[in-house]
């Protein structure tokens, strides 16, 4: 029991869940509180917090709601997961199987307790889902939580216009699944051995619109080190400050270190032990930083230096052009040509 107390999700995963459960009529707050848990965590949306609080929190609301897809409305609010340096990691894949096997090899830096694995093995590849929970009701809310966060995720990679070929759910039909089928428009199969959803072979083996082919090499140089860690490292509750740091104002290391009341030195030692550096850490976050900003807001490039902690926009510009091999106003470029091209 006490291992199953320690396991963490990262408070990101609130993200929605406040306009979810006002619009089925439940107070976000009240209901955080009766599973032991606080608005204020969301205030840091890095915050570890429990994973079985965060079970127990969806089984309630739709408990009290009286919506048995309330996971599928909260993972909806959510929208697209943000999962770090894993969502900069799969969008350089080569192949949308590629991005699907980064997500779950690393899925414990971001939900312990979730099982997520392409199984091959079938007829048809299937995206299996397993969460291991106290309750039934409990595990049937985050399998349809996930299995929209990876439906989500897909439809990233490739366009709007992905659906699965079937869900499949090891559970028996609730009497309303009208938002889950709204979702997923595809036939849904209760009272399976195993939950998941099915995806085209085809569908595996094409090349995620995301990103352009020159910039996957430099992407897996960068990430796939610190990809390695685990969620409880040092190195991980370094990111973790930087990012606060950063959208506070400024990141240097001495007050990084200052932080775990350290000296800088100190600091570098433990790092290295994990085979980590601040300069390669606060490398990799203002890579995802400034990526997801040009990519997915009409931000500055002078707001978008400040995001990522420069003094400056020239700064900016030379990192970042030393980084991803064009100037920032390339890059967005090509991801708006692109998106037109999508549409």
């Amino acid at each position: 029991m006490e291992a199953r107390n320690r396991r963490t999700i990262r408070s990101a995963t609130l993200v929605g869940f406040p306009d979810a459960a006002r619009a089925v009529g439940l107070d976000p707050a009240k209901m955080l509180t009766s599973v032991g848990l606080d608005i204020a965590c969301m205030e840091d949306l890095e915050t570890q917090i429990s994973f079985d609080a965060f079970l127990k929190l969806l089984a309630e609301c739709a408990r009290v709601s009286g919506c048995p897809d309330f996971a599928t409305r909260a993972a909806i609010q959510r929208g697209m997961p943000n999962l770090g340096e894993v969502t900069l990691l799969m969008r350089e894949a080569e192949t949308v199987e590629q991005a699907i096997n980064f997500y779950t090899s690393h899925l414990t830096l971001h939900a312990d307790g979730t099982f997520i694995q392409l199984d091959k093995r079938f007829q048809n590849p299937l995206v299996v889902i397993e969460i291991s929970a106290r309750t039934r009701e409990e595990s049937f809310q985050c399998t349809q939580f996930a299995l929209v966060g990876v439906t989500m995720l897909v439809r990233w990679l490739l366009g709007t216009d992905f659906q699965p070929d079937m869900i499949a759910l090891a559970f028996a039909k609730p009497p309303n699944m009208r938002v889950f089928q709204r979702f997923f428009k595809c036939p849904v199969q209760y009272k399976q051995v195993l939950s998941g959803l099915v995806i085209n072979e085809s569908i595996l083996q094409r090349t995620p619109v995301t990103s352009s082919p020159f910039l996957r090499r430099l992407a897996m140089q960068q990430l796939t080190p610190i990809m390695k860690r685990s969620v409880t490292s040092f190195s991980n509750k370094v990111e973790r400050q930087i990012r606060k740091m950063l959208d506070e104002g400024s990141c240097d290391a001495e007050s990084l270190a200052a932080h775990f009341n350290m000296d800088r030195r100190t600091m570098s030692r433990h790092l290295s032990h994990e085979k980590a550096t601040f300069s390669r850490i606060l490398q990799c976050v203002r890579a995802d930083i400034a990526s997801r900003a040009l990519a997915e807001t009409s931000s500055s490039l002078a707001m978008i230096a400040d995001q990522t902690g420069f003094e400056s926009l020239s700064s900016f510009s030379r990192w970042f052009q030393s980084s991803f091999g064009c100037s920032a106003s390339q890059w967005r470029s090509q991801q708006t040509a692109r998106e037109s091209e999508e549409s």
